[in-house]
């Protein structure tokens, strides 16, 4: 050892592990000298990193700050049927305690070379991620698996250039306890980058988010402004906020009168875009500046001790810079026959015009109206907790709005404030609940909701108004034990005497194991009847599992199947997995190819935070 100054030492043959084994450790870096600064910060030379023996990096500069997190160097080697041979590769440091850079450089055998660089930031009192900057660029070779492919992608207006690419960017700022700024945007070079380099990304969100929000919370209020456009609008249609702005007041008491008051407040420019494709095929973009209030005024009460009425008076008033209006236009064509005999065709087109400001007026009163009853039904220890109760809440809820003189079709459509219009109507429904107490330590009893089951529906009072039941729905949730959890969202259709969808999910989740099993079941009537199981097997183990499975019902069979295997030793993981995606089948009926891939991961157990995430890559 050679001390170079108060702060500095230099160390000859030095090496550095993870593992608790010293003498022939599994993983393990070596350096020809390192320099120690303070006995925090070990800069090594030539360094060389080793599995099991066997050299597999080699960096001639490699820093080690002891007091901030260490370095990641991920490796996920892999083949698949759409990519070819695959390595992918992510090179982590950590400029400072808070942030991480990762850059990326991947090979696909099939498709060519890939670079790409994050910075991720963080807030670690509130213990998440507070923004990021990704950039990925791909040199495709083959953007399009065959001609067939190109064919019917760019029939549907979807072209893949070689040059690929995204930009993503994210920022959470809190200025105070009551404002924060939220920035989100995605830029990308066509639509299906995400989908076929990022697919988690692009389940998650297949159509990036741009936009801008400051909020603001305030004594009894809440407002703010934001901005939004999609950037992507070649690919993407999509609702442009230029701005708009909002202020909110929620459900307040006012004063001692007994009253209660709710308001809602927005104005700004929208503008609906579509993707060129949709233009080509005679969607045409529109704007309007639009300001819109609404309030409500309640006044609940309580009749005869066990019910309660809420009489509601209120009224919304939409200002619209523009409206819509339509013109028909009348064209002729003639023909001549082969005996001289001229035909003139008369053909018309209506044609969406934009007409001038106007309002939209909906004065409302209503009626809501519930009571609950309880009946117990033991006070004995069960399994359960202890105790049975059944609660039983009948509700009622009556709506009346005027027909307006501004309706729908004269209203350019941005979201759900178009939609208003006149209402009759009254909702109704009943909530059942078994509960139960449960001891919670220190004396301490809680009320536990073990089943709640919700049947609703309604029923419209306008005279013109063909099938005036609406939805019936059942939402069911149990919750029996502490490690079972049961959903289950049942809607009927009266007018087609035919279920609409059903929704079901059942978790089990052993706490102190961590192993779990979730089944999710979709039917939804004339488009799928899915069923997936995910399940996470012995995760804390030296051998574990994971993986998911779904599976449509009526038609395609096994849609998707991903698992992966575990196998930890006291400072190394090691990971093998296995993905198969069934092909898409087109509007024909035809079934496109399928999807496979296989992949290998190493990682170190003290360094569980990879840089590289294979379902997102």
């Amino acid at each position: 050892m050679d001390v170079i100054s108060d702060i500095q030492v230099t160390l000859q043959g030095v090496m550095v592990t993870t593992c608790d084994t010293i003498e022939k450790p599994e993983f393990r870096v070596k350096a020809k000298t390192a320099d120690i600064y303070e006995g925090k910060i070990a800069r090594m030379r030539n360094a060389v990193f080793y599995l099991r023996g066997v050299p597999f990096l080699y960096l001639p500069r490699y820093t080690i700050d002891l007091e901030r997190e260490a370095t990641n160097i991920d490796l996920i080697p892999g083949y698949s049927s759409r990519n070819g041979a695959f390595l992918l590769t992510a090179y982590s440091i950590y400029p400072s305690e808070d942030l991480r850079a990762t850059t990326h450089l991947d090979y696909r055998s099939e498709r060519g070379v890939a670079v790409g660089q994050d910075f991720v930031w963080y807030n670690k009192e509130r213990k998440r991620t507070n923004g990021y900057i990704k950039g990925y660029y791909a040199m495709d070779d083959s953007p399009y698996r065959d001609e067939e492919e190109e064919l019917r992608l760019t029939s549907q207006g979807v072209e893949i250039p070689e040059d690929r690419y995204r930009l993503k960017v994210m920022h959470r700022k809190d200025f105070t306890d009551r404002d924060s700024l939220f920035l989100k945007a995605g830029y990308l070079s066509d639509a299906r980058v995400e989908q076929d380099f990022f697919d988690e990304d692009f389940r998650e969100s297949p159509i990036p988010e741009n936009r801008a929000t400051y909020s603001y919370r305030g004594d009894g209020y809440s407002a703010g402004v934001e901005i939004g456009k999609q950037i992507n609008d070649e690919f993407f249609s999509g609702l442009s906020h230029l701005p708009e702005a909002y202020w909110n007041v929620p459900l307040t008491q006012i004063g001692e009168s007994g009253l209660q008051y709710e308001g809602e407040n927005r104005a700004g420019l929208l503008e609906r875009t579509y993707s060129d494709f949709e233009e080509e095929n005679g969607a045409e973009e529109y704007d309007s500046t639009r300001a819109h209030t609404s309030h409500r005024v309640y006044y609940p009460t309580r009749h005869m001790g066990w019910l309660n009425l809420i009489p509601r008076a209120g009224a919304t008033y939409t200002y619209y810079g523009s409206t819509k209006g339509s013109d028909t236009e009348v064209g002729t064509s003639s023909s001549t026959d082969t005996n001289g005999v001229v035909t003139t065709t008369l053909s018309t087109n209506t044609v969406t015009t934009t007409e001038g400001a106007d309002g939209r007026f909906l004065p409302e009163i209503g009626l809501e109206a519930s009571f609950k009853a309880f009946k117990e039904l033991h006070s004995s220890p069960t399994s359960l907790g202890r105790g049975l109760r059944h609660v039983v809440e009948p509700f009622a809820n009556y709506t009346y709005i005027p027909e307006p003189d501004l309706e729908r079709n004269e209203i350019f459509q941005f979201d759900s404030i178009d939609q208003l219009s006149d209402t009759h109507f009254v909702g109704f429904g009943i909530r059942n609940k078994w509960q139960t107490k449960r001891d919670r330590g220190n004396g301490r009893t809680q009320i536990h909701n073990y089943a709640d089951i919700n049947l609703s529906s309604g029923y419209d009072l306008r005279s013109d108004v063909e099938e005036p039941l609406s939805t019936v729905r059942l939402d069911t949730e149990l919750l029996p034990a502490d490690w079972l959890r049961f959903e289950m969202d049942i809607r009927y259709d009266p007018s087609l005497s035919e279920l609409e969808r059903i929704d079901s999910e059942i978790q089990l989740i052993h706490a102190d194991t961590g192993n779990s099993l979730g089944l999710n079941q979709l039917y939804r009537t004339d488009r799928n009847h899915t069923l997936q199981a995910n399940y996470r097997i012995n995760p804390r183990g030296r051998l574990g599992f994971d993986g998911y499975t779904r599976y449509e019902l009526e038609e395609n069979g096994v849609e998707e199947q991903t698992i992966m295997v575990k196998y930890r030793t006291d400072c190394v993981g090691y990971g093998l997995g296995v993905s198969w995606i069934g092909g898409d089948v087109g509007s024909d009926g035809s079934q496109g190819e399928d999807d496979w891939k296989v992949w290998g991961q190493i990682w170190l157990t003290a360094l569980p935070g990879a840089g590289l995430d294979m379902g997102a890559r």
